[in-house]
């Protein structure tokens, strides 16, 4: 139940657009709390307690949010952020009416409350989500959540391909997206049901390796106790575990070849860095030389045919046009209107979700024609939000994520599938991690969402039955 749960969740806040409007955002907030209330205080047996390092590191980090929500006096104010104060006697007319007025005015540290308000809902529901994972998340969850994950990938890939020669404006044929109809260009404009092709990159980029994971666990145990000799290993191959692998491994090809259909760049390249990753992983723990060769082999091909199907031409041209459009330009800028609000408020930030708040003074080129809401580079906009006040708890909770992750694999797991989602997993944040330097795929809430279940199966205490109980439960 929980899984299909989960499962349904997912695939709302893929369809639904990334879930970017409120009408999806707001269920798929909804359903993401309800989860992990669900794994927290659910039946408690065999299961670990909640993990509560990562608790104490999200606490630290709402409690910052929190802090630029309460009202200051002007005084106190000045003293923390006095950008905030100049911000707001241009932009709040209460805010400089009470001032010219004489009264005392009291004011968070955030430029705009309600946007901040919405950002601490969101990272409530994400906090709570990703300790409901730590309790609940086992072998046998994994094994019934990642064929059906699997196959959504392949339902958003299919989207995106049959889509791609007939589009016309629309997604689905019928949404016109909120700026206006998009027509389609050679690497611009909407992919699939998301807006804008590199966040459905990005949706991909953590999808892949962790199926890629999935694959290689079961070519790991796919010939497990098989007699040596040819003749042998080929029977192997007509059995059920055999079957499932061969379709899983058609799944990651469809799926590779939408991402590089989106002519992402920025998807492209950390696509490129997760098989390299992967590869590395194999040839280092794939015990076996037959195995290890076959899944080296099949990470070759999935690069080689996604790209050959789409055209190395064509993905040089798109990388080419770096230089000749001027797109580069525009991000060059907003990464330095960025840091140029970050220098401003140093200390506490202009609030957590304000970017786009704060360009509507800050923005310093195309300000005719372009309101460039985000900064195409997550880190320098959460710094601009969050300041020191933000980014130091963000840090510490960074921190101890990665030492429960090298703990994890320390301590090992249930079976060798458990390992390699672990490391797909791994694999997948680093991919999303590198593609959010320009991109700002994790700002869609559907992504969030599978980049907090990505952290879950990461971090997750390994259930200690044997692997042929496991076998048998999935």
């Amino acid at each position: 139940m929980f899984t299909t749960a989960l499962l349904l969740t997912l695939a709302w806040g893929a369809l639904s657009f990334g879930a970017v409007y409120p009408w999806a955002y707001q269920p798929l907030l909804a359903a993401l709390t309800v989860l992990g209330l669900w794994g927290l205080f659910g039946p408690a047996e065999s299961r670990p307690r909640a993990n509560g390092t990562l608790a104490i590191g999200l606490a630290l980090l709402v409690a910052a949010v929190v802090l630029q929500l309460v009202p200051l006096s002007r005084q106190t104010l000045l003293a923390l952020s006095p950008a905030a104060d100049t911000f707001l006697r241009r932009y709040d007319i209460a805010y400089a009416t009470l001032l010219a007025s004489g009264r005392a005015v009291a004011h968070p540290l955030s430029i705009e409350p309600a946007q901040t308000r919405l950002g601490l809902m969101l990272l409530l529901g994400l906090g709570v989500f990703l300790l409901g994972l730590t309790r609940t998340l086992d072998g046998f969850k994994l094994r019934r959540l990642l064929p059906g994950l699997i196959i959504l990938g392949v339902v958003l890939a299919m989207i995106g391909i049959i889509q791609k020669p007939l589009f016309t404006g629309k997604i689905y044929g019928f949404w016109t997206p909120r700026a206006g109809p998009v027509l389609y260009t050679p690497g611009g404009g909407p992919f699939g049901p998301f807006v804008n092709r590199n966040h459905f990159a990005g949706w991909m980029l953590m999808a892949l390796p962790l199926a890629f994971g999935y694959f290689a666990g079961m070519v790991a145990r796919g010939t497990h106790g098989a007699k040596p000799g040819w003749r042998e290993r080929m029977v192997s191959f007509s059995s059920r575990d055999a079957n499932e692998a061969i379709l899983v491994g058609f799944a990651i090809v469809v799926m590779a070849l939408s991402l590089v259909m989106t002519l992402s760049r920025s998807g492209f390249t950390c696509f490129m860095t997760a098989i390299a990753i992967s590869g590395l992983a194999v040839a280092r723990h794939q015990a076996g030389r037959s195995r290890r060769a076959f899944a080296l082999i099949y990470l070759a091909l999935v690069a080689i045919l996604s790209v050959s199907w789409v055209g190395l031409d064509a993905i040089t041209a798109r990388f080419q046009a770096v230089t000749g459009q001027d797109d580069f330009r525009f991000r060059l800028n907003a990464w330095r209107d960025a840091l140029r609000i970050y220098h401003a408020f140093i200390k506490t930030g202009t609030g957590l979700n304000t970017y786009g708040v704060a360009t509507m003074f800050y923005q310093t080129f195309q300000t005719e024609t372009v309101h460039f809401a985000e900064a195409h580079n997550d880190y320098l906009q959460y710094l601009a939000e969050g300041g020191l006040l933000l980014v130091i708890p963000t840090l510490v909770l960074i921190g101890l994520f990665i030492r429960e992750v090298r703990r994890r694999f320390r301590e090992g797991l249930d079976d060798s599938t458990g390992y390699w989602l672990r490391l797909g997993a791994v694999t997948g944040i680093i991919a999303i991690a590198l593609q959010e330097v320009v991109e700002f795929s994790l700002q869609m809430p559907g992504n969030a969402a599978l980049f907090t279940l990505l952290c879950g199966i990461a971090v997750r205490k390994a259930s200690r039955s044997r692997p042929n109980q496991a076998r048998k439960g999935a």
